[in-house]
């Protein structure tokens, strides 16, 4: 659905949801028309972008996510631009929560969608779906395992499919105990999903993921590391095509496709600056200069708040 209106606002706290919402309203456009911003974007470059029309469409589509994390005079500048939307520009925001004031200025100047995650037995259509399309035919008592391993957040749920897909011949039936062969703790599944967050820029999903770890005895340097490996495999992955990738890395082409995809969210501009980021982390952490937690919770925010 290509965004028509001058403004809308994405409201929902499951991430997978809100991304898929927020991709149907980008379907079809240029990606020259696009620009996306995290809280951790300087907010100028926010208001600079809304207002300045677009060199090479005729409108410019501005991406606001995270906005419930914005200082409360970003939020009031935000309102301000939905109250007197520019002519040449849609205005995007994301957020679990918005002002009430915001949501109502929205729903004047265009649109609000809001995504809720529903109830426990509502995953389970949605569950079926997913494991369908991906070749799967998937048992009751299999999804409920499937939950209890993974949570229900969608996009962990989406991520675990994937895997099992992989692991499974097409047309294959899952069983709780495929579930419980597949994922043998917690701890590998949101290991898993919490790196995807970060490449994804799903800064809450990956802060949620980090928390669950920490809590359950992940080592934060283990969890750095993995990170890291990860951002200098999207550098390698952020010219390239999923085959040559495969071939230099030595990885199965399913997985090269998946870190082209996340490499070119990114753009190689901010994988370079998200590599720098995690170099002057890494020292932080080596001179114990602060907690290491703390030091992990700025980088994941820092880095899915990179923009395209």
């Amino acid at each position: 659905m290509k965004p028509h209106l001058s403004s809308y606002a994405v409201v929902g706290d499951d991430p997978h949801l809100t991304d898929v919402a927020v991709a149907k309203l980008l379907d079809g456009l240029s990606e020259t028309s696009i620009n996306q911003f995290g809280p951790a974007d300087e907010f100028d470059s926010v208001l600079q972008a809304i207002s300045t029309p677009s060199m090479f469409d005729d409108r410019r589509t501005v991406v606001v996510r995270e906005v419930d994390r914005l200082a409360a005079d970003s939020q009031r500048k935000l309102i301000a631009c939905l109250e007197n939307p520019p002519p040449d520009s849609t205005l995007i925001l994301v957020g679990s929560k918005m002002p009430a004031q915001m949501i109502s200025a929205a729903r004047r100047s265009g649109h609000v969608i809001e995504v809720e995650k529903g109830r426990r037995k509502d995953l389970f259509p949605w569950v079926k779906q997913q494991a369908a399309g991906k070749g799967l035919h998937i048992s009751g008592d299999a999804m409920n395992a499937l939950v209890d391993v993974v949570g229900e957040q969608r996009l962990a749920l989406s991520q675990a499919l994937e895997e099992l897909s992989l692991a499974r011949p097409p047309g294959s039936r899952i069983t709780p105990a495929d579930v419980a062969g597949q994922f043998r703790g917690r701890a590998d599944v949101k290991l898993f999903g919490f790196i995807d967050a970060v490449a994804q820029k799903q800064g809450a999903a990956a802060l949620e993921a980090l928390g669950y770890l920490v809590a359950q005895g992940e080592a934060p340097a283990m969890l750095f590391w993995n990170l890291t490996r990860h951002f200098r495999q999207m550098l390698v992955a952020a010219e390239s095509s999923p085959k040559q990738v495969a071939g230099h890395l030595g990885i199965p082409e399913w997985r090269a496709e998946k870190l082209v995809r996340q490499a070119r969210g990114f753009g190689l501009e901010a994988l370079v600056e998200g590599y720098q980021v995690l170099a002057r982390a890494d020292l932080k952490m080596k001179n114990s200069e602060e907690p290491e937690v703390l030091t992990l919770e700025r980088v994941v925010v820092s880095l899915s708040g990179r923009r395209v």
